[in-house]
Order: structure tokens, then sequence, then C-alpha cells
């Protein structure tokens, strides 16, 4: 008796059939959706760098997308969402920068001192400004404070871990330790510098900031003092 030929799962001819007519060249569901996503954000960075937070509104946002309102809260039902997704998104940009930068450098300068450079570069950023505006308005708005908090300190772990990564002096806390505070000085800095904008004051703390990191990794770690204290 002839044997019967197998028939292929209905899902599987369906979905087969979908991609032969989508084509080579047609984007699927989830890449559509991810790039309107990319493309919000993009247009909300500009505006809230542009503008600032007082004048920030969706309307305007959907209109620099070239989207619409519907669009937006399909992505991100509440305001306080959108902004801290911004916030994400400009850090992951800042982050992936950073390490393509510290990446191309000549090994000779691939230590602390370069990552140090580079750390500054980033911080004063124009955007970050925008950021910082977002800081402040979390301390009163409680939804964003609520989503804002991870995406901070996702973002400050990330780059600790990253310059543990890079630097090697035989105790990582050290690195992370080391980099916490030259984030923390410098974003003190750049929130000064926009009511009392002082080069002279930049100048000062890039220095002091690059005296402490060598001592910082000159120093024994205290783990280590304490073991042979």
């Amino acid at each position: 008796m002839p044997t019967r030929k197998a028939r292929a799962p209905r899902s599987k001819v369906v979905s087969l059939e979908a991609a032969r007519r989508a084509g080579p060249g047609r984007r699927t569901q989830a890449e559509r959706r991810s790039e309107t996503r990319s493309q919000l954000l993009d247009a909300a960075l500009d505006q809230l760098v542009a503008t600032g937070l007082a004048s920030f509104t969706t309307t305007e946002v959907v209109r620099r997308a070239g989207l619409s309102q519907g669009a937006l809260f399909k992505h991100f039902p509440s305001k306080a969402e959108l902004l801290a997704s911004v916030a994400e998104h400009l850090f992951e940009q800042l982050r992936a920068r950073y390490e393509a930068a510290f990446a191309s450098l000549p090994p000779s300068k691939r230590d602390v001192a370069g990552g140090l450079e580079l750390l500054w570069q980033q911080m004063l950023d124009p955007r970050l400004a925008a950021a910082y505006e977002l800081y402040t308005a979390a301390r009163t708005d409680r939804e964003l404070g609520l989503r804002l908090a991870p995406v901070v300190r996702a973002h400050v772990e990330r780059i600790e871990a990253f310059a543990a990564t890079l630097v090697d002096l035989g105790e990582p806390a050290r690195v992370r330790a080391a980099t916490g505070l030259a984030i923390a000085a410098i974003q003190g800095l750049v929130v000064n510098q926009m009511a009392l904008p002082d080069a002279g004051q930049i100048a000062r703390l890039r220095e002091e900031l690059g005296v402490l990191a060598g001592f910082i990794v000159s120093a024994p770690g205290r783990a280590r003092r304490r073991r042979h204290g």
C-alpha cells in the first residue's frame, strides 16, 4: 500500500506562504514596531533638547516623528513612561559611543586617564542637560520618579561595570567606586553650569579629578590592607 505523504502543519504552511508573499525586502512586524518606537524616541529627545521640559508636548513629538497620537500611546501609555524611555534611549546612545571611542584609542591610552577623558566628553554632551531636567522634575512627579529611577540606576551600574572590564587594578570594586565618584562629580558640575557657566570651574575640576583618579589607582586597596594589617 502506498504511504501517504505527510502534510506540513497548517501554521507552518501559512507562515511559509506569508514569507513568500512578503518577499526578501519586506520588514517583519517586530522590525516595524521597533522602527516606530525609535522614531518616536528620537523625536521626543530632539524636542526635549530644543525646547526643554516645560514646553514638551506629545503633540509636537508626533509631529516631528510624522506619526499619530495613537501610535505614540500604543508604545508609551503615559507621558512619564515616554520621558523615562527617552532618557534610557539617550543613555544607550552615549554608552555605545563611549565604548566605541575607548576601543578606538591606542593601546597606550586605554587606561584610567584615557577613560576619564572620554567620560568628560560624554558628560558634557549638551543632550544630557535635558536628561538632568527630568531628574529635577522627578522630585515632584511621583510617576516620573518611579519610572526614571531604575533607568538611571541601570545606566550608572553599566558604566561602572564596563569601566571595571577596561581597567584591571586587581580589585574591580575600586574601579567601580572611582567611576561612580567621577560621574557624580561631573554631573554636579554640569548642573551647576546650567545656572552659572564657568569654563574655569570645568578646567579645575577636570584637573582635580585626574589627580584623584591617579591616587585611587596607585593607592593599595583597603581590602588588601585589612588582610595584611
